[in-house]
């Protein structure tokens, strides 16, 4: 079964890395890809897509931020399981999205290795 999994990132080099990183599960049909550049985006590409089962979000975005769109995620869009992506991995922004219902919490340079584990534990559930 393909799992849809949505990038929120307002830097294009992440979206096109990530898209690299995941080709074989793209190739495979395991993973779809889409992607927004906002919190308002996102919420555009929900609209249109509700089985989205993983949202990579960043934080620091325009328009509206990782964790806004983190609140409108958890009260419109409950089943999607966000994992928050930051270049300021301090513990205050980390506190704040795992309290808000982040799966996971990332840090920017990213890992590759680490994000696919967590992809490989979201997807088992």
């Amino acid at each position: 079964m393909t799992t849809k999994v949505l990038i929120v990132d307002d830097e294009p080099d992440i979206d096109r890395l990530m898209r690299q990183r995941l080709r074989r599960r793209l190739r495979s049909g395991q993973i779809e890809l889409l992607s927004a550049r906002n919190g308002v985006e996102a919420l555009n590409v929900l609209a249109e897509n509700a089985d989205v089962g993983v949202a990579f979000c960043d934080i620091n975005m325009p328009n509206m931020d990782g964790l806004t769109l983190l609140d409108r995620l958890r009260s419109g869009h409950p089943s999607v399981r966000a994992v928050m992506i930051s270049a300021y991995g301090d513990p205050l922004n980390r506190r704040s999205a795992l309290g808000r219902g982040a799966i996971e919490f990332l840090t920017k340079p990213l890992d590759f290795r680490q994000l696919e584990r967590v992809l490989d534990r979201l997807l088992a559930v």
